[in-house]
């Protein structure tokens, strides 16, 4: 994933290499998710393994809070780099600058991964001779119906992220009449909300089980769907538009942090690592994949109010799958 990442700032443009230059990016991105999704697993896997049986959403959650840290130095260092270079800089060169500067994310990432020890609940699993050889197989096999109910109970979360991230970025500097500095500054703070109530909902989600809290949270996002078109009526809406990112970053929080216990909750130990990481793929391509483009096609074809229409009937999903779901709090993590 890291080298995928790095690669992007060395794309040569389209007026070099024409088309290839998107195929080349696609194929970037293309590795990047895959890798994202088998660190991602690997990640939770590590932190809840080793966690307290009454902590494990919370441990879980540090792995999830990485993703409001990134995003918030991403964003620090484009608003950096548009309020320093040019114009003409900035889509020269000036765009590569922190697809390169990940390579030292890279290198820690490295650094980390090679100083990192099989869990004691693998070993255990190992000891019992509760491992297999064929964890693909064995979790489509045995967990189809987990990676489904997953896929579900993740998909709405994913596309309200890249609703409040992507397509809202393109829309206020496009349609609403902000200037891009500014909306990354709205959004950089509304991050610092996310990377907080990731925190607090986990540990909630410890003391009063998975299943309230997310359901309670999936029930609010069906509610937000319908109702945040009307925060962004009228041309640079402050308010609005403060409300738009700020109530929506409360929910996308209290969706995201616990299910970094709850997609691992779901599998046996023996094929926790695949269920977790292709259930979150799968969830990506649901939710994430096309969301922010069938957003946009919904308002040039039915108007504004209709922009919450898909995330509704993922969300929609995501409560009838939570009701399907048992609380996974009290699993048997070892088994």
């Amino acid at each position: 994933m890291g080298v995928a990442t790095v690669s992007i700032g060395f794309i040569p443009g389209y007026g070099s290499i024409g088309v290839w230059g998107a195929l080349l990016l696609c194929l970037c991105r293309f590795v990047q998710g895959i890798g994202l999704g088998g660190e991602w697993s690997g990640a939770v896997l590590v932190a809840t393994e080793n966690a307290p049986e009454d902590k494990r959403a919370l441990y879980g959650a540090f792995p999830e809070v990485g993703a409001p840290i990134g995003f918030f130095i991403c964003n620090g260092l484009f608003f950096f780099l548009e309020n320093t270079l040019t114009p003409a800089q900035m889509q020269s060169f000036g765009w590569r600058i922190p697809f390169w500067a990940s390579a030292v994310l890279v290198v820690i990432g490295l650094y980390v991964r090679r100083r990192l020890q099989e869990t004691p609940l693998f070993k255990l699993a190992q000891e019992r001779d509760n491992t297999t050889r064929s964890p693909l197989r064995e979790v489509f096999k045995s967990n189809w119906k987990e990676i489904i109910k997953g896929t579900f109970l993740m998909g709405a979360t994913y596309a309200m992220f890249f609703t409040l991230t992507t397509w809202s970025l393109s829309y206020a500097t496009t349609a609403l009449g902000f200037s891009h500095s500014e909306f990354l500054l709205l959004l950089m703070g509304a991050i610092v909300e996310f990377a907080v109530l990731i925190m607090a909902t986990s540990v909630l989600a410890d003391k009063i089980g998975r299943k309230k809290v997310l359901m309670t949270a999936s029930v609010l996002l069906v509610v937000f769907s319908l109702v945040f078109p009307f925060f962004l009526e009228g041309k640079h809406n402050m308010v609005g538009m403060l409300l738009f990112l700020g109530v929506g970053f409360v929910i996308m929080g209290t969706l995201y942090g616990p299910v970094g216990a709850v997609l691992p909750e779901l599998f046996p130990t023996k094929v926790r690592y695949s269920g977790a990481g292709i259930t979150y793929n799968l969830a990506a391509v649901v939710g994430a994949a096309v969301a922010p483009t069938i957003t946009t096609w919904l308002i040039a074809q039915y108007g504004l109010h209709s922009a919450g229409l898909y995330m509704f009937a993922l969300a929609v999903v995501s409560v009838v799958a939570w009701a399907l779901t048992p609380e996974t709090k009290d699993v048997d993590y070892t088994k």
